[in-house]
């Protein structure tokens, strides 16, 4: 089997592991177990595609809505989940999320967004029945926007972390071969990135920087939610087994 048709099986395996969600019907156990094995498959897929491949691979658009009040928390680590997955975006109007890059990243940064999503909501609604919420003196919307932002902001560092990690990883590799391979996979990487940036000017898309705050009005909230943010499976080993690989970094 060549090359070019073992990454065409690796791309169909992607997209049906993304189609399984819980809305579809999956538990939330098979759901972060179908996103590990994505995770699985898009480090095959990177590190198997060539120059060719790259040129010949299709930038994609995807729009996800968020129409409930978590969007916020969910913009606030939304580039660290970007920087994750390797592609671009940005957020349109009051509910929209836009995803735009080579058509593997954008399925695993739309996984891992809906996967972040369900897991935001069941979070909080754990936190609406607990004693701390039940009795603090704050507003409702007080304590739940807190909850939010310290969710959001707990895994934003982590999918920022596993960034880091990658990288050093690639670093090492490049280390220990020979000058021209470790050359040629900068290039890609600097390719891809070149042909990421054409595609969104093609569609005349100009992206900006736009910083914003967050006031934590209620500590003990924000508290409870970032360690929400830290029970996120991201790490949740395939299958859920014991000594099971962890989802790899892409």
């Amino acid at each position: 089997m060549d090359q070019q048709t073992e990454l065409s099986k690796v791309k169909a395996r992607i997209r049906a592991l993304t189609a399984k969600t819980v809305e579809r019907g999956c538990s939330e156990a098979e759901a972060l177990a179908a996103a590990a094995k994505v995770g699985e498959l898009l480090e095959v897929y990177g590190l198997s595609m060539s120059e060719v491949e790259l040129r010949e691979e299709a930038c994609v658009q995807r729009r996800l809505g968020v129409p409930g009040p978590q969007r916020l928390a969910l913009r606030w680590m939304f580039p660290a989940l970007l920087r994750f997955c390797e592609c671009r975006g940005w957020t349109d109007g009051r509910a929209d999320f836009v995803l735009y890059g080579l058509e593997p990243d954008v399925l695993m940064a739309e996984y891992l967004l809906r996967v972040i999503e369900g897991a935001l909501l069941w979070e909080e609604a754990q936190y609406r029945r607990s004693a701390e919420y039940l009795r603090s003196r704050a507003t409702p919307q007080t304590r739940l926007r807190s909850f939010r932002y310290g969710f959001a902001d707990r895994l934003g560092k982590r999918l920022e972390a596993m960034v880091e990690e990658r990288q050093a990883a690639a670093e090492a590799r490049r280390a220990t071969v020979a000058p021209a391979t470790a050359s040629a996979s900068t290039a890609l990487v600097l390719a891809k990135e070149k042909k990421v940036e054409e595609g969104l000017r093609s569609l005349g898309v100009r992206l900006r920087t736009v910083y914003s705050t967050a006031t934590v009005r209620d500590r003990g909230a924000y508290g409870r939610g970032a360690a929400a943010g830290g029970r996120v499976g991201l790490d949740r080993p395939v299958g859920g087994a014991a000594g099971a690989r962890a989802l790899p970094r892409k």
